[in-house]
């Protein structure tokens, strides 16, 4: 019944005790105060005495005053402990100064104080760069293409990265090739609020891709373009050529194949492997054409083990029609 006050005492002596930013000290209070472990506790502290030398702790640079701070934006002990964990260096901070705008800017934004606590505890680099620098100026430059605050705040939920990097400088050339071939400005929002991570490539390496896109033979118009742009920009042109070359390699010929990709370019993101055992089982254990396998790309999609297998072991498959080879091999 002792023990809540027993942690609560043990965290005022520490606090007490924590007059500079010195190893033993700032360890004691990571660990009675912050939940960190011994070794992590240790760790975070070197770093933070190595970065302040013996600098004295004042009322606002405080790492109590920086724990309270988190606290009470709503951060959970385990979310404090990562944080000093991953960023010691936080608690050298002038809370007010340094963290406070940022937050008052998110929360007027429409983050709401429950995602903001998330996105701080999955990449507290939102907090680190410069408000009138890069977080504003990031923040309306997705405003102007997404129009909504409620979507730019979806945008960044999925992708945190955003309000770090120089997106002018990144994204708008690539913008700009989308627009000059036609691709609808809705798409290229789509893009910016689900692939962004596409639009991040050099100008050159983009172009590239968009040139693989249509050599495919979609329309910049269809909304199927930035699906494919956003699988064929994450592979190099040397993984591509093999993965088609397997798909080959099951007897589908390249009209096939760029058919397929035009209805779900995902499969060309399929490991070498997965292929493979893919078209093994719906061959070997089905009797399925590869054309038939083909001609619905979702059956590639399924994962083997958790869907497939065990329908097929529920229901007979293998008179499913115009689905088996006219002539089996051994």
């Amino acid at each position: 019944m002792f023990s809540g006050i027993s942690i609560r005492v043990r965290r005022i002596q520490t606090i007490a005790n924590l007059s500079t930013l010195q190893a033993p000290s700032l360890t004691s209070f990571l660990t009675d105060s912050c939940g960190l472990s011994p070794a992590a506790a240790a760790v975070a502290a070197s770093k933070v005495t190595f970065i302040s030398k013996s600098q004295k702790v004042t009322a606002k640079r405080n790492p109590v005053s920086v724990l309270t701070f988190f606290e009470s934006h709503g951060l959970t002990p385990s979310q404090i402990a990562k944080l000093f964990s991953t960023h010691p260096r936080f608690l050298l901070s002038n809370p007010a100064r340094t963290f406070q705008p940022k937050i008052d800017f998110y929360l007027a934004a429409g983050f709401s104080p429950s995602t903001l606590t998330k996105l701080i505890s999955a990449d507290a680099y939102i907090l680190l760069v410069s408000l009138n620098n890069r977080i504003i100026p990031c923040f309306d430059f997705l405003k102007a293409i997404l129009h909504t605050n409620e979507d730019v705040v979806a945008a960044v939920k999925r992708s945190t990265w955003m309000l770090r990097v120089d997106l002018k400088n990144k994204m708008a050339p690539n913008i700009e090739t989308l627009r000059s071939i036609g691709v609808p400005i809705v798409c290229i929002a789509k893009l910016v609020k689900i692939y962004p991570s596409a639009l991040m490539q050099s100008s050159s390496r983009f172009g590239e891709s968009v040139e693989r896109v249509l050599q495919i033979g979609l329309n910049p118009s269809d909304a199927m373009f930035i699906r494919a742009l956003n699988s064929l920009s994450t592979i190099s042109v040397a993984t591509l050529e093999r993965k088609l070359e397997i798909y080959k390699n099951f007897g589908l010929s390249e009209d096939k194949i760029l058919s397929c990709l035009k209805i779900n370019p995902m499969i060309i993101n399929l490991s070498e492997e997965n292929i493979r055992k893919k078209f093994r089982f719906y061959m070997e254990k089905l009797i399925w054409k590869p054309e038939f396998v083909f001609s619905s790309p979702v059956l590639l999609m399924l994962s083997l083990e958790k869907r497939i297998a065990p329908r097929c072991a529920s229901y007979d498959l293998q008179d499913v029609p115009n689905a088996k080879e006219e002539t089996l091999k051994d």
